[in-house]
């Protein structure tokens, strides 16, 4: 469901909404109003006062009385759908759907546990793809990940089945997809494909990720700016060296 049904279906469930209670509450003000109620048999003027105090708090600030009871009626599907729309942290959602305060056997068998995690999945999708679109940087990436201190292969390695290194090779592929895609297009290469202030060691984690995502060598080339580069060359160049050879184990 895309943006504007979401939209459009919440306006017309408030609206409709909105004037199914307001026409109710109108009611019920008229009765309580009438001449009649002060005629009623002992039983009802109980029941009457009792609803009177109920709806004392309700009565004193309608609109978010009336703003409750819609959203009560807007299916949760539809809420989690506005929500991811506008933006909502996950911590807002993870309140609205009653998870807040679980331990992890009660989160899990909670009934929105399962809307929870696709909520979250898709914001980080989202998340993803809007930097990559917006050029944000491999490096940048890789620099929030807290991995600009790896230096050397040796570090690389023992950082590479942590979850933090999974989401940057993650982003580093819908980056890639991207890029290849403007080569497809007929532009030339992007200048920003890789950071100025990125490390040998983001450019060699990228080459492995190339290699195991089975990246097409001219495309790697792209990559690296090797396009019209000759065969001396790009055994000169480390990167491509290092792409190749990890090409070779993956194969």
């Amino acid at each position: 469901m895309n943006l504007h049904h979401v939209l459009f279906l919440t306006v017309t469930i408030l609206f409709a909404s909105a004037h199914a209670l307001l026409a109710t509450d109108e009611a019920k003000s008229l009765s309580l109003g009438h001449p009649m109620v002060a005629n009623t048999n002992e039983a009802r003027s109980l029941r009457v006062a009792k609803e009177l105090g109920e709806n004392k708090e309700e009565r004193g600030n309608p609109t978010s009385a009336l703003t409750s009871k819609i959203s009560s009626m807007i299916p949760i599907d539809l809420k989690l759908a506005a929500w991811q729309a506008l933006g909502k942290p996950e911590a807002y959602v993870k309140t609205k759907l009653g998870l807040d305060g679980l331990e992890e056997a009660q989160l899990k068998a909670h009934k929105n546990y399962g809307r929870f995690v696709k909520y979250v999945e898709k914001a980080l999708e989202n998340d993803i793809w809007n930097k990559a679109i917006g050029g944000y940087s491999t490096y940048k990436f890789w620099k929030d990940m807290g991995f600009d201190t790896i230096t050397t292969l040796k570090q690389l390695k023992t950082i590479q089945q942590t979850e933090k290194f999974k989401l940057y090779k993650r982003y580093a592929i819908k980056f890639d997809d991207l890029v290849v895609n403007r080569f497809k297009s007929g532009y030339t290469q992007p200048d920003w494909v890789f950071d100025s202030k990125t490390t040998a060691a983001e450019k060699y984690a990228r080459a492995e990720i190339w290699a195991e995502m089975g990246r097409k060598d001219i495309d790697v080339k792209e990559f690296l700016g090797l396009r019209w580069a000759n065969a001396e060359k790009l055994r000169m160049n480390s990167f491509y060296k290092h792409y190749v050879q990890a090409k070779g184990k993956t194969a």
